[in-house]
């Protein structure tokens, strides 16, 4: 018998979505307080950070993870209420991490799949988002996250960046605010052997846009910053719309198309006319994995002329894991390089 001195024991089900991975916590937490999951997310950030950088950093992680807390649901027309998780800290919604969820929870039983089609609603702080699982047998083929309304907050901003000038930025919500900008105006492209540049590119621009621009969601107060750049380019893939990569937390790259990226261009391409209600995009990642985004329908977010967009995509499990943290362990909350 393993004769171990433990303080935590946290247990969790990893999946990717696209490529990119998503470690959805299942046990070994403390309770969450919060009237809604906004108060929950910000009382997790105030109480139990360390458990993030747990599982985000290494050993156990690494700068690209993420993840996301399961809660009860602060809303009777929601299965669950999730916290996500990154190696910078947390954001508002995340769909590849929806998908991952829903994977998650259909596969070991905690909802009960239900053919043709099994519905799941999650709490989050950016709203209620729906999934829908298309199921055949015992397979999930496909998920699609029916996401917030998105819309284009700024077009065709300017801001200077270091040793590039001028450069044009679109702001636009999609879950979370984005500034979108081409890559060919950044003098690169959306390549993997050029992650390093993307990521430095991605928080300098991040930074300048949050220094010198104000965002402000019209019915969330606590949303009011940029958290990630959507750096797009021409797509590899002749049925692709674009190509992109996603740069958010702490310098990580996402390595699906990113749907609530995908969502924010098309709020984008919508606001600009590019786009109509009905119609679809195929995003390609910079590892050249897809996801189908399609317009849903029209509405309204404050003043703003808004879209009810939809994003399929496909995860599978990757493992099965208990971390815990023995005592005496100088690193049990990990660190990053």
């Amino acid at each position: 018998m393993i004769n171990l001195k433990l303080s935590n024991l946290i247990t969790t089900v990893d999946a990717h979505t696209a490529g990119e991975p998503v470690r959805v916590v299942i046990g070994g937490i403390p309770r969450v307080i919060g009237n809604n999951i906004l108060e929950k997310k910000e009382y997790f950030a105030k109480n139990y950070d360390h458990i993030r950088r747990l599982l985000m950093f290494e050993p156990r992680g690494h700068k690209d993870m993420y993840g996301a807390i399961l809660t009860e649901p602060t809303r009777e027309d929601c299965d669950f209420g999730v916290i996500f998780l990154d190696s910078g800290g947390y954001l508002d919604m995340c769909i590849h991490g929806c998908i991952g969820i829903v994977k998650v929870l259909l596969e070991i039983g905690m909802i009960q799949k239900k053919e043709p089609t099994t519905e799941v609603n999650l709490d989050t702080s950016a709203g209620k988002v729906k999934a829908l699982a298309k199921i055949k047998g015992e397979n999930i083929e496909e998920v699609t996250i029916r996401n917030v309304p998105s819309f284009l907050a700024m077009p065709d901003l300017e801001i200077k960046v270091p040793n590039i000038g001028l450069v044009k930025v679109d702001i636009a919500f999609g879950g979370n605010f984005y500034a979108i900008v081409n890559s060919s105006d950044l003098q690169t492209s959306v390549e993997t052997g050029n992650a390093h540049k993307l990521i430095e590119l991605g928080l300098t621009i991040r930074n300048i846009v949050n220094r010198e621009v104000k965002v402000q969601h019209p019915l969330n107060k606590s949303i009011n910053r940029v958290n990630l750049v959507e750096i797009c380019d021409e797509p590899k893939n002749p049925e692709a719309t674009y190509r992109n990569a996603v740069i958010f937390g702490a310098g990580q790259v996402d390595r699906s198309p990113c749907g609530t990226g995908t969502c924010a261009k098309m709020a984008t391409l919508y606001g600009k006319g590019q786009l109509s209600v009905g119609e679809e995009i195929l995003s390609e990642s910079i590892i050249g994995t897809l996801f189908k985004g399609k317009v849903v329908s029209e509405t309204k977010v404050g003043n703003f002329k808004a879209i009810v967009p939809e994003i399929t995509g496909k995860a599978y499990i990757t493992g099965f894991h208990q971390f815990v943290v023995e005592n005496g362990d100088s690193l049990k909350y990990g660190f990053i390089l």
